[in-house]
């Protein structure tokens, strides 16, 4: 089970995980629960967190689990999803009036719609990406620190499209990786893509010929359907084949 502890979109508060108040309050509760809960009946729990931006963020989530293991307690959380959306953030519309030089200062078009009206809110996706890497190796460097945290684990979530995004969450200590942009866009077929370029990269790796990243497929590509076909096949991500 999943708390989410890092919606931006709450009004006029910030995400619980951005406090320190709040968060403890959340795993004091937390840990109270699991103290009267059937011993038998474990629930693994965890706590997803928001893109955190400097020390002082991630030392308040790290003191906030220590303060839970007062007492010889065993932490209450098992596992860490690293990261939500960036909140605070605004895409704008790309349409040729929006882009033409006579447009009026002030004319913008947000790209989506938001509960405020204004188009801002949380950004995922491929621009995520790098600080979801930062933040997932921080807290595991953080977490490894201290023998009563490390056995957290932590799922690593932001901007994964492909095997190369996949691998690096993991390469930097996630047990776990989350896709939701690139799910919403391609559907479960993206699955069946990071899949088909896990095997690819193993039969290249069987038969000797990785080299360098640019060569890695040899000229091949993987198609909207996780099918692999040569790059000359593909015109604007449809297999012409």
């Amino acid at each position: 089970m999943e708390i989410n502890l890092s919606c931006p979109n709450i009004p006029n508060k910030p995400p619980p995980a951005y406090s320190s108040f709040a968060l403890q309050e959340y795993l004091f509760a937390l840990q109270r629960n699991k103290i009267l809960q059937d011993p038998d009946a474990h629930v693994l729990v965890g706590i997803k967190t928001p893109p955190y931006t400097y020390h002082d963020q991630f030392q308040n989530l790290i003191d906030a689990l220590l303060a839970t293991t007062a007492d010889n307690l065993k932490c209450p959380v098992d596992f860490i999803t690293a990261t939500n959306t960036l909140g605070s953030c605004l895409v704008l519309s790309e349409s040729e009036e929006f882009l033409a030089p006579s447009s009026e200062p002030g004319s913008f078009v947000p790209a989506a719609a938001s509960a405020s009206g204004t188009g801002i809110g949380g950004v995922g996706g491929a621009a995520l990406h790098a600080i979801a890497l930062g933040n997932v190796r921080t807290i595991r460097m953080m977490l490894d620190k201290h023998v009563r945290l490390a056995p957290i684990e932590i799922i690593g979530v932001g901007g994964v499209a492909d095997y190369p995004g996949y691998a690096r969450f993991l390469s930097i200590g996630a047990v776990a990786v989350g896709v939701g942009t690139a799910l919403g866009k391609d559907g479960p077929r993206i699955f069946q893509k990071i899949l088909a370029e896990v095997e690819v990269l193993q039969m290249l790796d069987k038969m000797q010929l990785r080299g360098n990243a640019g060569e890695k497929t040899m000229g091949k590509q993987i198609d909207p359907d996780g099918k692999v076909v040569e790059k000359d096949q593909m015109v604007n991500g449809v297999d012409e084949t």
